[in-house]
């Protein structure tokens, strides 16, 4: 019976939406986390009747049948709403308040981007990530400084007893399509073709967002909504799974017929 292939797609995009939200509540308390949100489409529908031709009193016909065959997980969509932004007081560590990203590079040269900002000082004086990635710009901190970054990206060191002085400046990339980044892992980002070249701004300018010091940006995930979403998902798979037990009967009595 069509009604249990049909019952089956609908366990099955819901299944994938409860590990969708499975991830995001694993990483509430992430640094930069954004939550992604599953989008559903309908399947391709049978034509059972097509309303064609003309009735016994010579009117057009308009009666179409079409029976659908169940649903598929079109995309998961991660939206970049900015997470709170929590005090830490480490001045390397940064946050951006409002749209872009940080521009990173890997020791083989490729370019990644993040929103994370939690940077430390490696032993060359650099600003570097959890996993050894580097700014892209130039930014070569003086041992022993203090450092602090102002709205727009420039960046401050001050040794004791001395005047700060500009060692760098940040600048962000963003894109026409954030969504279609590549998530590797870790608050890393790769761009694609879905997502667009990065387009390179000086923060706090031209729709960019600004940098905050000593601060870290959360996780956008909103745990009650997560929740409302788990218990939606569970009901309509409980009720797939009853259409399947009800088709499951109906060919129990079809085939008890004599």
């Amino acid at each position: 019976m069509r009604a249990l292939y049909t019952a089956a797609t609908g366990m099955t995009a819901q299944q994938l939406r409860i590990d969708n939200i499975a991830n995001n509540l694993a990483n509430v308390n992430t640094t930069a986390f954004k939550k992604s949100r599953a989008d559903f489409e309908d399947l391709y529908y049978q034509k059972i009747r097509t309303g064609s031709g003309q009735t016994a009193a010579g009117t057009g016909r308009n009666d179409v049948v079409e029976v659908g065959h169940g649903t598929r997980t079109a995309a998961l969509r991660r939206e970049f709403r900015p997470g709170a932004v929590v005090q830490d007081d480490v001045p390397s560590h940064m946050a951006i308040r409002g749209e872009g990203f940080f521009s990173l590079q890997t020791a083989n040269g490729e370019e990644l981007f993040t929103r994370n900002g939690a940077f430390s000082i490696d032993g060359e004086g650099n600003l570097v990530t959890t996993q050894g990635h580097t700014l892209s710009e130039a930014v070569t901190i003086p041992e022993g400084a203090t450092i602090s970054v102002s709205p727009d990206g420039v960046v401050f060191a001050q040794l004791q007893g001395e005047d700060p002085t500009e060692v760098g400046n940040i600048q962000l990339r963003r894109f026409i399509n954030p969504s279609g980044l590549e998530a590797l892992g870790s608050g890393l980002y790769r761009a694609t073709e879905l997502s667009g070249q990065p387009q390179l701004g000086q923060p706090g300018a031209e729709g960019f967002g600004e940098l905050m010091s000593g601060v870290l940006e959360s996780s956008n995930v909103d745990v009650a909504e997560e929740l409302i979403s788990m218990i939606m998902a569970q009901r309509s798979y409980e009720l797939t799974s009853k259409a399947i037990s009800t088709a499951d009967e109906m060919l129990q009595a079809t085939n008890r017929l004599k």
